[in-house]
């Protein structure tokens, strides 16, 4: 059985907060949701920094998308 290192923890921590980082752009960029939903998102994102952003991506730009089509 193998442990993780401090170089495999180092990089899940990176593409943790890549993608915290993603879905904050992706939130503040997105056209079709209003400023309300923006700030539950983000504070969403912000309550739960590991699943948030996969819900956002998951769920939240395809209902934000699909509230004003």
């Amino acid at each position: 059985m193998t442990s993780f290192g401090g170089w495999e923890y180092l990089i899940i921590i990176a593409i943790f907060v890549g993608l915290f980082i993603a879905a904050l752009a992706s939130i503040g960029a997105h056209r079709t949701a209003s400023g309300l939903e923006k700030a539950i998102w983000v504070l969403i994102a912000l309550l739960f920094p590991v699943i948030g952003p996969f819900l956002w991506f998951a769920i939240g730009k395809r209902s934000a998308h699909g509230a004003s089509a």
